[in-house]
């Protein structure tokens, strides 16, 4: 059998590949090949001066020359390095494979996981199920991320989201404000399934990690454009001074932390495995710490309340977010010890309860 996968495939973003690999090997595991499928995004919603950053072409040169003027000459070069070793990645696991409308016809397509239905930047067909090379389209975890059926309505693209959901032979979504977007709009109440990161849980890959050549940190994991307010600065800082901690930020450029380091997605792990501490305000900054069995913090923002506020709910681990950084408020919360016996059972709990859909899906694609 043949899949093909819609999802973020092209960002370079430890987490959102780190998903994707995860559902292909999940796949593999069960004598599928995968691999997700190429497409152009949609970002009208964006505004025609932010489309050149995307659209790379002649026109991006004034866009990435005034990054390089903003953001200065070492995040730039540790951004191009990034590039190329998250593209690297990708070719070694060979998780890249045609353009969509280039396949006659596949066994199945999943839509997901990630913010596939996220209508921030514009409205991306494929991300809905249209037009795609196969009878049987599904999405496994997807997410509208910061979308609200609100706006949906603003956007007035109920329809467009509506038909594509509707057409799908199974929807399963990895967050509540999913669920209740897709029901409000086509009265299908969609499966709650875990993020693929947590379903196939790299247990073998974190098992045979070894401790960075480094000293006792404290891992910050945030993208390179927030954590840099003055506040949050004092605040990890002094945390990290207090227990004798140097920061480390894998993955993205701070310059204000100790270490800034360039790591392929799973290499990133072993950065959570054995980190002293994590402060992130990501989705999968949280979901690498559960998975990893690492203490952590993570501030919420308008942005991610909803998914972080749900993920780690899930888990018993609410008590983990902050909405400010201080440095009481830090101590207090690695302070209160992670009950990981817990946690652990109800990630088998769920990612039982999520493999056992896919394993519908797959059925349902054989018939």
């Amino acid at each position: 059998m043949q899949f093909g996968i819609i999802t973020h495939y092209d960002v370079h973003n430890h987490g959102a590949i780190l998903q994707l690999t995860a559902l292909i090997r999940v796949l593999t595991q069960k004598g599928i090949e995968a691999k997700a499928l190429q497409f152009d995004k949609n970002y009208d919603f964006l505004g025609i001066e932010l489309k050149s950053k995307y659209n790379v072409s002649i026109k991006s040169i004034g866009f990435y020359l005034t990054y390089l003027f903003q953001m200065g000459f070492k995040k730039t070069v540790f951004n191009i390095k990034k590039r190329r070793i998250l593209n690297s990645f990708k070719i070694q696991n060979e998780l890249i494979g045609a353009y969509y409308s280039k396949i006659d016809s596949l066994s199945a397509v999943i839509v997901g996981s990630d913010e596939v239905f996220a209508l921030h930047t514009g409205p991306t067909p494929v991300f809905f199920g249209h037009a795609l090379p196969s009878n049987n389209v599904f999405a496994y975890a997807g997410s509208f991320g910061p979308t609200t059926i609100d706006d949906v309505k603003f956007r007035h693209c109920e329809a467009f989201v509506s038909s594509g959901l509707r057409a799908m032979k199974k929807v399963s979504v990895r967050d509540l404000n999913s669920q209740m977007v897709i029901q409000e709009l086509t009265g299908i109440k969609p499966v709650l399934v875990c993020d693929p990161v947590i379903l196939y849980g790299y247990q073998k890959e974190i098992a045979n990690t070894r401790r960075p050549k480094l000293p006792p940190y404290l891992l910050v994991y945030a993208y390179d454009n927030r954590m840099n307010e003055a506040e949050e600065l004092k605040a990890i800082r002094a945390y990290a001074k207090l227990k004798g901690l140097k920061l480390v930020s894998p993955g993205f450029y701070h310059a204000w932390c100790d270490y800034n380091l360039n790591v392929d997605p799973i290499d990133l792990l072993k950065f959570f495995r054995f980190a002293d501490g994590i402060v992130t305000d990501t989705f999968h900054g949280c979901v690498m710490s559960i998975i990893t069995n690492s203490s952590f913090v993570v501030k919420t923002r308008a942005s991610n309340y909803n998914k972080l506020y749900n993920l780690l709910d899930e888990y018993s681990l609410s008590n983990r977010m902050i909405s400010d950084f201080h440095l009481t408020i830090l101590q207090s919360i690695f302070e209160q010890k992670i009950d990981w016996l817990n946690v652990n059972q109800e990630v088998e709990r769920r990612r039982k309860e999520s493999m056992s859909f896919l394993n519908d899906l797959i059925k349902l694609s054989n018939e």
